[in-house]
């Protein structure tokens, strides 16, 4: 399938032909695997990715080097902490990461402005992405502060399983602790509470929520 028609089929109800037709001339598409990096932290970011297929995960990596995930990202969402790099920053303060294989739109960083001007519909478009990256970041603010560390462990599978649209996330304790920046202890102990009172099912690396 074509460029232009591929980003057709993803953007075609929400963006114009014209902008349809400038993403297909100036953009490429690229394919990923899971778990591969597309953007790491202080990369000099040269292009924007845009999901057309697959999901991501936007991580921020502390000075001890553990990671917290900020949000997810799916089809037709890209990602705002590349935008803001177009308003002069020159390097990401965030790791891109597919949770995964996916397929993405890159489109230079140096003719974002172009967009931007020429097109309302791209304006709308981030517009868009920032009012849900803000919601979200507000919603993981309120997790942090106020809710106990079972809340939060379940809050996290919770949209894990939105983002990947499914009740079954392959995933270690491991990792959930990386993220929460918590113990592997503690994870597993609450997780079989949990697990005790009906709200997932725990199998060998895998968490099955239960509804």
């Amino acid at each position: 399938m074509e460029k232009l028609q591929i980003i057709e089929q993803t953007f075609g109800s929400i963006f114009s032909d014209s902008l349809i037709s400038e993403l297909a001339k100036n953009g490429r598409i690229a394919s990923f695997e899971e778990g591969e990096s597309v953007i790491a932290r202080n990369d000099t970011v040269k292009e924007v990715p845009i999901i057309l297929s697959g999901t991501a995960k936007i991580v921020r990596t502390d000075e001890k080097g553990e990671e917290h995930i900020l949000f997810y990202l799916n089809e037709k969402e890209a990602c705002t902490a590349t935008f803001s790099i177009c308003a002069g920053s020159k390097q990401s303060e965030v790791d891109f990461v597919l949770e995964t294989d996916a397929k993405l739109l890159l489109y230079p960083v140096k003719l974002m402005d172009y967009l931007t001007k020429e097109f309302p519909g791209w304006r709308y478009y981030v517009c868009q992405n920032y009012n849900m990256r803000m919601k979200e970041f507000l919603q993981t603010m309120d997790t942090v502060v106020f809710m106990k560390m079972d809340e939060r462990i379940f809050s996290y599978l919770q949209k894990a399983s939105e983002a990947l649209q499914t009740d079954m996330i392959t995933i270690t304790h491991q990792e959930i602790a990386n993220d929460l920046s918590t113990s592997r202890v503690v994870v597993s102990r609450l997780l079989k509470q949990m697990e005790n009172e009906g709200k997932l099912v725990l199998h060998r690396n895998r968490i099955e929520l239960l509804k």
